[in-house]
């Protein structure tokens, strides 16, 4: 279990479960391939343990601050009835015409029978490559469209194609964003712990952290 290196309040507030076969993991792969290590590296493997974070916040805190991070990315939330859960219309990056990738975000905290809660985020990713040709409305309401006049303003775009379905991944990125907001501290002492093991090779970051 890895905890905290601040004062006993922020070790009461979260408490960090980091998985030791991740690490090493990740750890085998770099040395192997040989590759530089990279700020998207390190992000990786920060984002990495805030998916096995568990929180003694309230809920609806934990809720309250995916909520804003998801509006400040620019995602537009949807009515929920469930409060705990929360989800976002498609956003849209590109041309729909030539080309675009639409995400859009899940976030669900679940409480658990301590007490204490989890946060699960996910994104679905979806790709097209143009649109289906323009086809004609039924012109309801449009007197020249029933009259067979009035072609252009009849025609309707075709809906996006896209050669795959749609991808839904974890969104650990969003839950290390929901991590740093609620446990700045944390965070920080986090990803110092990343570099270090990036740096030297020898201490583990899932190791436990003396306080």
């Amino acid at each position: 279990m890895l905890h905290s290196s601040s004062p006993q309040g922020h070790a009461e507030n979260i408490v960090m479960r980091s998985r030791l076969s991740t690490w090493v993991t990740a750890g085998l792969l770099l040395g192997a391939c040989g590759c530089a290590v990279t700020p998207e590296t390190r992000q990786q493997l920060v984002e990495t343990t805030s998916g096995n974070a568990i929180y003694k916040l309230p809920p609806d805190a934990l809720v309250t601050t995916a909520r804003r991070l998801l509006v400040e990315q620019k995602y537009e939330l949807l009515p929920s009835s469930d409060p705990l859960y929360v989800h976002t219309t498609w956003r849209i990056r590109g041309n729909t015409d030539l080309g675009a990738n639409w995400s859009r975000i899940f976030v669900q905290v679940h409480p658990l029978s301590d007490g204490r809660s989890v946060v699960r985020a996910y994104r679905m990713d979806y790709t097209t490559n143009g649109r289906a040709p323009s086809h004609p409305s039924m012109g309801a309401g449009n007197r020249d469209a029933k009259l067979g006049e009035g072609a252009a303003a009849a025609s309707v775009a075709g809906e996006p194609l896209s050669p795959t379905k749609p991808v839904v991944r974890r969104a650990m990125d969003i839950e290390w964003e929901v991590l740093s907001r609620v446990e700045p501290r944390l965070a920080a002492h986090l990803e110092a712990r990343a570099e270090s093991y990036l740096a030297t090779g020898r201490k583990d970051p899932s190791e436990p952290t003396e306080e």
